[in-house]
């Protein structure tokens, strides 16, 4: 998945039928880069979002039934604060252990604090 090519896409497909120059269904496809299938599924979810989308013959082209709107943005910001990635990370923890704690089929601790009880104890 590559979000800004997704986004540039839908803004392409927007920007087109709002200047009502689509083309036809394959030729629209083919400058968007995807399969007709996916085209009629991008229309088919601008249509849910209330931007009526339809298609003329006679001017080989799709349009909004109405005027809209379209407004795409995304913000992507690096995060340095240890204590900040630690407030959205969402209390998710990984626990990397030696592959000879697993048979396959389960887990089992029991060896890795049995050995380091005993390491610690000197038994």
């Amino acid at each position: 998945m590559n979000l800004l090519k997704d986004f540039q896409r839908l803004e392409l497909l927007h920007t087109l039928i709002l200047k009502e120059k689509t083309g036809s269904p394959k030729q629209l496809a083919e400058q968007l880069g995807i399969s007709r299938a996916t085209l009629y599924v991008l229309i088919d979810e601008f249509n849910s979002l209330n931007m009526p989308v339809s298609y003329s013959r006679k001017y080989e082209t799709f349009y909004y039934q109405q005027d809209v709107k379209l407004e795409l943005s995304f913000k992507i910001e690096t995060i340095i604060d240890p204590k900040e990635l630690r407030r959205i990370n969402g209390g998710n923890l990984t626990l990397s252990l030696p592959s000879d704690f697993s048979d396959g089929r389960n887990l089992s601790l029991y060896s890795y604090f049995a050995n380091t009880k005993s390491q610690a104890t000197g038994f």
